[in-house]
């Protein structure tokens, strides 16, 4: 049976926690223990003494603790964690026949009882497992495993980045198993795919802005669109697969761009889009000067608010996107905003999408809110479940 550090909040620090979210932050503990290490068991206990639940420690993170059960029957081993991952797995069954695609989110983090671990599966048996909490690293090898034992022979990590830092664990990346394909080719809709975590951002696709892109593809039909931000293109190629008759796609990366090329070629839609380098805060200003217009446009920056005090610079940042884009906007058009940062909430962006319309004079119908894909679930109790926010708006007269 494993053994478990005690550690003692301060007073008044316990409600957030009772309530269900899983962070215990090292200002809110009363003298954390010399002897924790990352991964260390813990049971964490109020200032009088009640129960809170058992976690794991990562010593040198802000989040010292992460708890993972409030239930002291319960003890944190390879079985408990093998659960966890089981558990998830069996929640998407049937999505990738749903959904009509076999590039899927397996592990959300929190959002599966998992604090700080990701795993995304592409083409039905490779995986990209990640991991951004020290406390869960002892773990890694039993989580590989059990992904395996749900059908995904090949598990890449990839735990790489600022957070690692932060976290104090050193980062790594390849093969935890037996090599699968790189890149990993993977459908979504009638579209062809491939992750590269290799070289790729996060886990080598962003697989959260799927419905996002279907409601694209549904909507370009005959249109012109520009794709500001367009990472790998997978936004402009669901438009040309959707009848788009010219994309124009942007973005800063020129590795990102010979991916999409290829992806485009792939799909065989090369010769509706037009892949160009460029700052996209610039591109728009020289888009305007030189009178371009558009039936469509597709908004989706990377994060522009990582934390609160991010956030005037950002929404002063995307109304400007958004004036510049109205202007470009043909009469009839359509709009997709969106927002990948948990401190951009709806009523922000909203406001921000607000303000840009009044200011352009025109009427827009909000037509669709989206948000991440169920795969991405949202626990209730921890707000930064919920992360991406997106908006479909198109014009009324």
């Amino acid at each position: 049976m494993p053994s478990y550090i005690r550690v003692n909040l301060k007073p008044k620090e316990e409600d957030r926690l009772l309530a269900g979210h899983p962070w215990v932050f090292a200002n809110e503990v009363d003298k954390a223990p010399k002897s924790l290490s990352p991964g260390t068991l813990v049971e964490v206990v109020t200032s009088k003494g009640k129960s809170v639940g058992r976690g794991v420690a990562s010593p040198s993170s802000k989040i010292l603790i992460r708890l993972l059960t409030r239930d002291l029957t319960q003890d944190i081993d390879d079985a408990f964690i093998q659960k966890r991952v089981e558990a998830a797995l069996t929640y998407r069954k049937g999505f990738q026949k749903k959904h009509k695609t076999d590039g899927m989110r397996l592990l959300f983090g929190e959002g599966d009882g998992l604090p700080g671990i990701i795993a995304d599966g592409f083409g039905g048996d490779n995986a990209v497992l990640s991991c951004f909490s020290a406390g869960l690293k002892p773990f890694m090898p039993v989580i590989a495993k059990a992904l395996q034992e749900g059908g995904y022979s090949h598990v890449y990590e990839k735990s790489v980045g600022e957070v690692c830092q932060k976290e104090g664990m050193p980062e790594f990346q390849g093969w935890l198993t037996e090599p699968g394909s790189l890149p990993m080719p993977f459908k979504e809709g009638g579209a062809q795919f491939r992750a590269r975590p290799d070289q790729g951002q996060k886990t080598g696709f962003y697989l959260d802005f799927r419905e996002a892109r279907q409601r694209i593809h549904d909507l370009s039909k005959g249109k012109t669109l520009l794709d500001a931000f367009c990472y790998s293109g997978a936004a402009s190629i669901q438009a040309a697969l959707g009848g788009a008759s010219d994309v124009l796609a942007i973005d800063s990366s020129q590795t990102a761009l010979d991916e999409a090329a290829e992806i485009a070629k792939l799909n065989e839609v090369e010769g509706r889009i037009r892949f160009e380098k460029g700052d996209s805060f610039h591109a728009f200003k020289e888009l305007k000067k030189g009178g371009k217009m558009f039936d469509g446009i597709i908004l989706d920056p990377p994060p522009m608010a990582k934390s609160v005090h991010d956030l005037p610079a950002a929404r002063t940042a995307l109304k400007s996107l958004l004036g510049h884009s109205f202007d470009m906007l043909n009469p009839g058009g359509f709009l997709t905003v969106a927002t990948c940062s948990h401190h951009f909430s709806w009523v922000l962006l909203e406001g921000v999408v607000r303000e840009a319309v009044e200011e352009s004079g025109r009427s827009f119908r909000l037509a669709e809110r989206l948000s991440q894909p169920k795969d991405h679930p949202i626990n209730i109790s921890i707000p930064e479940t919920e992360y991406l926010r997106a908006l479909v708006l198109s014009e009324v007269f």
